[in-house]
């Protein structure tokens, strides 16, 4: 019997060994999958700006200095300016949206919220705030160990023995 047991034992430390042995083997697989994401964004990125500065090259190979001054002649600077003023437009209204944004956020989210309770709740506070409610709020934190060791145990059929301290009577 004690041979069957020391191989169950043994058995059981082995599981406990494979399973933090798996979690071990599944995190370093995380971490080796981010690395290798990791070098293959930068990878593709530094071939990005290789292929766009390689063809930026190229066609200002074609580009003459004729060709530039001819394209801001008489209209082509009113289009430069409507499209500046467009583009301006568009990120001032995304500024005031996100101030508009985050002061309703604030607002709605401050200090100033009121709570609504309800009569039952109203009358556990005002016990809580008793002599009575006070004397069982002390007498729970001084049995705190005691009463979770009597809800962990079912022998007890749900009684527990709890120490509590003599008070003078007030006269």
């Amino acid at each position: 019997m004690f041979k069957l047991m020391a191989t169950l034992g043994r058995n059981e430390e082995t599981m406990i060994d494979l399973q933090a042995r798996m979690e071990a083997m599944v995190e370093a697989w995380a971490v080796m999958i981010d690395q290798k994401l990791e070098s293959t964004s930068k990878v593709a990125q530094s071939m990005h700006y290789t292929v766009v500065s390689k063809a930026v090259r190229d066609e200002m190979k074609h580009v003459t200095p004729s060709t530039l001054n001819s394209s801001f002649k008489g209209w082509g600077w009113w289009k430069l300016w409507s499209i500046s003023g467009i583009c301006t437009g568009v990120m001032a209204v995304g500024a005031l949206l996100g101030s508009l944004t985050t002061w309703n956020v604030v607002s709605n989210l401050g200090g100033t919220q009121s709570v609504v309770v309800s009569a039952n709740e109203m009358k556990i506070l005002q016990w809580a705030k008793s002599s009575e409610g006070k004397q069982m709020y002390q007498l729970l934190l001084s049995n705190q160990s005691a009463v979770a060791a009597c809800q962990q145990e079912n022998r007890l059929q749900g009684y527990c023995l709890i120490q509590l301290k003599k008070t003078k009577p007030k006269k």
